[in-house]
């Protein structure tokens, strides 16, 4: 699964610790942010962001079975004769429909080779280790 990082107000309520905690969410289907999501309001889908370069896609394994599009939170698959498809618009990066295709027909790219590297940079500033 691919991680979600950032800080959110549910950190900030639900664990009281200001500003100083960051979340690494992997929307994995045990989370209680993503038990909801899926029926959560549009400005709570739009505060999640993919990361930049990265593209998930199917290939020409799948089969059209419906699983992904059952398990998307942000309702970003639908099956198309026979064939799923992945709207890049609403997709959130997340992984979970790569994890759980049963065919492994889904895969994730991230097209910035130096991506990692750059992500790092931008969050360490961000956090305070000590």
């Amino acid at each position: 699964l691919v991680p979600t990082i950032g800080r959110t107000i549910l950190d900030i309520v639900w664990v009281g610790v200001g500003n100083k905690l960051m979340t690494i969410c992997n929307c994995c289907p045990c989370c209680c942010l993503t038990r909801f999501l899926v029926d959560a309001g549009p400005n709570l889908k739009a505060s999640l962001h993919r990361m930049p370069g990265i593209r998930v896609q199917t290939n020409d394994s799948c089969i059209g079975c419906g699983t992904c599009e059952g398990i998307c939170i942000a309702k970003a698959i639908r099956v198309v004769d026979g064939q799923s498809v992945i709207d890049q618009e609403l997709c959130r990066g997340c992984g979970r429909c790569i994890a759980l295709c049963p065919q492994k027909a889904i895969t994730v790219t991230v097209d910035d080779p130096r991506y990692v590297a750059r992500a790092i940079d931008h969050l360490s500033p961000l956090v305070d280790l000590t």
